[in-house]
C-alpha cells in the first residue's frame, strides 16, 4: 500500500483505511481494462493512475488497448459523435469493419483467467462476443453523453450492451430506461499526486510556461485545454475572446492534443489556427509540452474555459478547479456536477455569456480568490481518484461472479 498511503495527507488516514478494508475481497482477482488508446483524452489519463492503484491494494489489474487502423478509428469516431446525437450513416460494411477488428483483437486478450473486464466506450463493445466460457463479469464503462444518442446507432450498440452484466455512466442523465442491465453512476476523477495536478510553485509554473513559448505574464491568461474536437467548440472560444478583448486587456492560450483514436483532431486544429491568424494575444498550441506544462497553465490562468457544446464529463474542469482557478464552461453533460454556478465559476450557454462571465471574473480579484478556494474544496470532496477507486471496489465486489 505504498502508493495509497501517499494520499493520507490529502484525504486522511481513515479514508485510506476504508479503501484497504473494502478491497480485501478483491485481493488476487484479475481485472482487465480495455479501451482504444494509451494517450489523449480523459479515459487514458484515468486508467494510467487507476490501474496502478488497483495493483497497489492487491488487485491484479491490467490495461490493454485495441490495435486499430485508420478505417476503424474513423468509424469509432463517428460512433463517438453518434452517441452524443450526431447523424451518422450506418452500413453493413461499417458494422463488419468494426466487429472484425474487435474479433481480431480478442485473439491477443486471454479472457479465460479473468474475473472481470471493464470495457471503456463504444470502440470495444463487441469484445464480449469472444469470451467463450462466459465466466467473466463484463462491465461497460461509457464516458460519453448518451442523453440523446443517434437512434439507429443506439439500436445497434444495444445488441452488444445487453450482453454486459453492468453499465457505468458519469451522470444520472445518462441512465437508460431502454436497457435492463444494472447501471451505476461513477463520476471520473483526477489524481492530485500526478504531474498534471500536484502542487507546484509559481516559479516552477513560470518556467514551464516559458517552455511553451508563453513569456508575457503581465496580461492575465484565459485558457482552454482540450482535445481539438468540435464538441469542445474552440472556434466559439476564439469568438468569445474577441468580445473579451473589447473590455479587458488579456491573452488567450488554447492548448490541446490529438488522441490516437481521433482522426478529426488535426483537421480541427488547422481550422482553429486559420481562424486565429491575425488575432492579437492568441496562442494556439498542439501536441506540445508535458503534464507539468498543463498544470502550470491551469495554475497561472486567471480563468479557464471549457466551452463545450457536448461533453461526457470534462476532467479539465476539475483539474483547473483543483489549482484554485475559476472555470467558465458550457452547461452540458457532466460539467454542472463540477461547477456550482456563481461559487467556483459560471455555467454558460452562448458566446456572449462566455465572454461576459469571464470578464466579470477577470475584473474582480476577490471574486477570483473566493471562487478558487471553493473550487479546490469541491474537487477534494468529490473528484479525487481515491473516491473513484473506492466506488470501483464497491461495484466489483457486487459484480464479480
Amino acid at each position: 500500500m505504498k502508493l495509497l498511503n501517499k494520499y493520507k495527507n490529502i484525504i486522511g488516514a481513515p479514508k485510506v483505511a476504508e479503501i484497504i478494508k473494502k478491497a480485501r475481497p478483491l485481493r488476487g482477482k484479475y481485472i482487465l481494462h480495455v479501451n482504444a488508446t494509451y494517450y489523449g483524452g480523459g479515459v487514458a489519463q484515468i486508467l494510467d493512475r487507476l490501474v496502478v492503484l488497483m495493483n497497489d491494494i492487491g488487485i491484479n489489474a491490467c490495461w490493454s488497448i485495441l490495435k486499430g487502423n485508420e478505417p476503424f478509428f474513423e468509424i469509432t469516431k463517428t460512433f463517438h459523435n453518434g452517441t452524443q446525437g450526431e447523424k451518422i450513416k450506418l452500413t453493413n460494411k461499417i458494422k463488419k469493419t468494426y466487429e472484425d477488428l474487435c474479433e481480431r483483437n480478442s485473439v491477443f486478450m486471454n479472457f479465460n483467467n479473468l474475473d472481470a473486464v471493464i470495457a471503456h466506450d463504444p470502440q470495444v463493445l463487441p469484445l464480449i462476443n469472444y469470451e467463450k466460457q462466459k465466466k467473466v463479469s463484463w462491465i461497460w464503462r461509457c464516458h460519453t453523453d448518451i442523453t440523446n444518442p443517434n437512434k439507429e446507432l443506439w439500436k445497434y450498440l444495444k445488441t452488444f450492451i445487453r450482453k454486459y452484466n453492468h453499465m457505468i455512466v458519469s451522470d444520472k442523465k445518462y441512465l437508460k430506461k431502454d436497457l435492463k442491465i444494472k447501471q451505476s453512476i461513477i463520476m471520473p476523477s483526477i489524481d492530485p499526486l500526478s504531474d498534471k495536478n500536484r502542487d507546484i510553485s509559481e516559479k516552477e509554473a513560470r518556467e514551464e510556461l516559458k517552455k511553451l513559448g508563453i513569456k508575457n505574464l503581465k496580461k492575465p491568461i484565459v485558457s482552454q485545454i482540450s482535445r481539438y474536437d468540435h464538441f469542445k467548440d474552440p472556434l466559439g472560444v476564439l469568438a468569445a475572446f474577441s468580445l473579451m478583448k473589447k473590455k479587458v486587456d488579456c491573452q488567450l492560450v488554447l492548448l490541446g492534443n490529438f488522441a490516437t483514436d481521433d482522426p478529426e483532431g488535426d483537421y480541427m486544429y488547422k481550422e482553429v489556427k486559420k481562424k486565429a491568424r491575425g488575432m492579437r494575444d492568441v496562442t494556439v498550441l498542439a501536441n506540445i509540452g508535458t503534464p507539468l506544462s498543463v498544470n502550470a497553465l491551469q495554475k497561472m490562468s486567471a480563468v479557464v474555459l471549457q466551452k463545450s457544446i457536448k461533453e461526457g464529463f470534462a476532467l479539465t474542469v476539475a483539474e483547473a478547479l483543483w489549482k484554485r482557478t475559476p472555470v467558465v464552461a458550457g452547461n452540458v453533460g457532466g460539467i454542472p456536477n463540477q461547477i456550482i454556478d456563481g461559487k467556483n465559476g459560471y455555467l454558460i450557454k452562448s458566446i456572449k455569456e462566455c465572454a461576459d462571465r469571464t470578464v466579470e471574473i477577470l475584473k474582480d480579484h476577490n471574486l477570483r480568490k473566493k471562487m478558487g478556494d471553493f473550487g479546490r474544496e469541491h474537487v477534494k470532496e468529490n473528484f479525487l481518484i481515491t473516491r473513484h477507486l473506492l466506488e470501483y471496489i464497491d461495484l466489483l465486489v457486487k459484480t464479480i461472479k
